[in-house]
């Protein structure tokens, strides 16, 4: 039999079960089901004072498990596209429910967000247009069948089956985010089961966190943000279910009842925790439906009393079996076939350890560019110069700009990828600029959010020779949760580019939490990392698959300081490999003062890209501004990474480039570099333009880089489309200035000519 079965039953059966236990205290208080009911201990009827459910018998379910089986049955009719409902077909199955529900004399109807949009499709708008204002559980808790028929393997499948439940009545991100919690959840118990459902549900946060937004604003509270908080609380050992209901809330608010319902099971991942739904409070069928569903798909329908169950099916009539083999066979169809899983590390942050994963995709997708690091909001100033200690000096205001790793993921975006920022969001305007910005961009923002503190803010002044200056204010950008980051790379695949931005290394927190996320992350998954001015190294690096970045400064930085540390530790020899790079460098700059003034330049700076390479046992770009940029790979890196050939006469330039280019490295200076340093160097070319605003160069390189990797565009050409958005961002004004796909592609088209 199929290992599967046992667990899509039991989603259906916890869900069904949770309902019948929570219809006769739905909509009750504490103090209300304590007075009618005692302690609810089982399945009873539901008591004449119930608002909702007046005298309804013992294991009846409610419109959480009905409208659920309707939307399994419309799955299986499969009128939609794939796993997509068909908008209109889904409206009046709804519309139909509710009419027939009156005619039985019930009172359990349409909630408040699908009452009124639904109203608005009988009076015959288009149903695509009326779900924006949903952000209650309604979505959420009907979604369990897509959760079986959908695997999270595929993300767009996945993704855009939930949304296709959530459009009409739930098209909100808190509508979506929901439904996807719950549906992720059981999806990733129905692939691989988990003896620890702990586990699984801080991976269904992950996977979540992971997605795209969907859905219109509204000023409700992230009920992703909300789910983790809640895990978080569930996790305190003295955490009372009254403590947890405070804190929480188990209102019919998406933010308050999936959050419950994930908490319940986090301190209790038995069936037990459906009793304590039905004790709590508020919407206690959905929260008691959603925990059951959850808990059947992790643990199989044997973790339920199959008495209770029976009753169940029973009194509401459900064949739960037949729904959950058909469901099995319709993911089977789409692509979500059964595999035995492989073991990967938790997300968990409370309890590291190996638990069963989905499934593999069917097929590989384009991976995203995610940003490790912080943004801030750059206030940008020009003057004459610095004031001297003491004095002040009048400058333009050149505006405010989102800035620090936004720029790099503009770039990305740019050329097509999707991008994902995990910076801290804080509370304040500046938080709001940035959360904007990153709407507008189209980037994903996963980041943790941080009470009660803004986002920095950091002031550059830039003086009449162009050069500039830097003033930063420490904000929510610098206040990382230990295991925020961690949460999010552990659910990385192979493909996506992970874009570290070094700076985080001049804050303690998001230094710790650099170093948890790249232990949880994934093998196969690319780093680029940008030293950036401080010099930032994260302990944890993989050992392979990683490109450092840095500018000409950095790299003169890192040699410099590899010699003073072999200098205070008493060893001669690093810094001797220092002054011997100075003294080869000097001797070719001599030689070339009979050649041309750019070669001898090329044989310092490949020396340079090669001895740093060397010494951090890495492969380096070195970014040389105009002259172009250095590919270096130490000696003894693995074979297979593919170096840029030394360029050619360029053709026809684009416009903003000089149809000159620069001019073809002679083959003895990368000779030359490699053997005085061990590393293998190579020239990376770029266009010759007019600049006039360098401020967001290095990002534009390293966010196309990190999208033309993600990519799977060859190294060589990714390197050499980098170098041309580097250059050709200095002719626009603004950090975040990187030009279009077709322009870097047409600039690196010429050079390759």
């Amino acid at each position: 039999m199929d290992p599967r079965f046992s667990r899509a039953y039991g989603a259906l059966a916890g869900l069904a079960l949770g309902d019948a236990l929570g219809m006769p205290t739905q909509a009750m208080s504490p103090q209300q089901i304590q007075t009618v009911y005692g302690h609810v201990t089982g399945l009873v009827d539901g008591d004449k004072s119930q608002p909702y459910a007046p005298g309804m018998a013992a294991g009846s379910v409610t419109d959480d498990t009905e409208q659920a089986l309707l939307i399994a049955s419309l799955l299986l009719k499969g009128h939609g596209s794939g796993l997509n409902l068909d908008a209109s077909e889904f409206s009046h199955a709804l519309l139909a429910w509710e009419d027939s529900m009156i005619e039985r004399g019930s009172l359990d109807l349409l909630g408040p967000s699908t009452k009124a949009a639904l109203e608005r499709v009988r009076a015959g708008e288009n149903p695509l247009r009326v779900g924006g204002e949903g952000t209650t559980n309604g979505a959420a808790m009907r979604v369990t069948p897509i959760g079986i028929a959908a695997s999270t393997s595929d993300r767009q499948l996945f993704a855009d089956a939930v949304w296709s439940s959530c459009q009409v009545t739930h098209a909100t991100r808190q509508g979506f985010q929901s439904a996807a919690l719950v549906a992720a959840a059981v999806s990733l118990g129905i692939d691989a089961g988990a003896a620890d459902v702990t586990d699984l549900l801080w991976k269904a946060v992950a996977f979540v966190r992971s997605l795209p937004e969907r859905g219109a604003w509204s000023p409700e509270p992230d009920v992703v943000a909300a789910t983790h908080r809640a895990l978080k609380l569930a996790a305190q050992p003295s955490s009372s279910l009254e403590w947890l209901a405070g804190q929480i809330g188990t209102a019919v608010a998406a933010a308050q009842a999936i959050p419950m319902a994930f908490a319940l099971l986090a301190r209790d991942p038995s069936p037990r925790a459906l009793l304590q739904a039905a004790n709590l409070g508020g919407d206690t069928d959905t929260i008691g439906a959603i925990a059951g569903a959850i808990l059947g798909a992790s643990l199989g329908v044997e973790v339920f009393d199959a008495y209770g169950l029976a009753q169940v099916e029973q009194v509401s009539q459900l064949d739960l079996p037949s729904v959950a083999t058909d469901l099995l066979a319709l993911r089977d169809r789409e692509g979500g076939g059964w595999a035995p899983a492989a073991a990967t590390t938790s997300p968990n942050p409370e309890k590291p350890a190996l638990t069963p994963a989905a499934s593999p995709q069917k097929s590989a997708p384009a991976g995203r560019v995610v940003l490790m690091g912080q943004i801030l909001v750059d206030l940008a100033v020009r003057g004459e110069a610095l004031p001297a200690p003491g004095g002040d000096v009048w400058a333009s205001d050149e505006g405010m700009h989102v800035g620090g790793g936004f720029n790099a993921l503009v770039a990305a975006r740019r050329m097509g990828a999707q991008a994902v920022s995990l910076s801290p969001i804080g509370h304040g305007p500046y938080s709001l600029l940035i959360q904007q910005a990153l709407q507008r961009a189209e980037i994903t923002d996963a980041g943790p959010r941080i009470d009660g503190i803004d986002n920095g803010f950091c002031i550059a002044f830039t003086d009449q020779s162009g050069e500039r200056t830097f003033i930063s204010t420490r904000g929510a950008e610098t206040r990382t949760p230990a295991n925020a980051w961690a949460d999010f790379t552990a659910t990385m695949r192979p493909g996506d580019v992970l874009y570290i931005d070094g700076y985080l290394m001049d804050h303690p927190a998001n230094r710790q939490a650099a170093q948890a996320a790249l232990e949880a992350l994934p093998e196969g998954v690319q780093v680029i990392l940008d030293v950036s001015p401080v010099i930032g190294i994260p302990q944890g690096l993989p050992a392979r698959d990683v490109i450092v970045s840095m500018n000409h400064r950095e790299a003169q930085q890192i040699i410099n300081q590899s010699a003073e540390r072999a200098l205070e530790q008493g060893q001669g020899r690093c810094q001797k490999q220092g002054q011997d790079g100075e003294q080869s460098q000097g001797r070719c700059q001599k030689q070339g003062q009979s050649q041309e003034q750019e070669q001898s330049q090329w044989c310092g700076q490949a020396r340079e890209a090669g001895l740093v390479a060397s010494l951090l046992g890495r492969c380096v770009v070195v970014r040389a501004g105009a002259e172009g940029a250095y590919f270096a790979r130490p000696a003894g890196a693995k074979a297979g990474v593919s170096l840029i050939a030394p360029a050619s006469t360029p053709g026809a330039a684009p416009a903003g480039a000089s149809a000159e280019g620069p001019a073809a490295v002679p083959a003895e200076v990368s000779a030359a570099a490699s053997a005085n340093t061990g590393a293998d160097v190579t020239y990376i070319p770029t266009p010759r333009v007019a600049a006039i605003d360098t401020n967001g160069a290095g990002d534009a390189h390293s966010g196309v880089l990190a999208a033309a990797l993600a990519q799977a565009i060859p190294l060589e050409r990714a390197l050499l489309l980098a170098n041309c958005a580097g250059a050709l961002s200095t002719t626009l004004v603004g950090p975040a200035a990187c030009p279009s796909r077709e322009q870097i592609e047409a600039a690196a088209d010429a050079l390759a000519d």
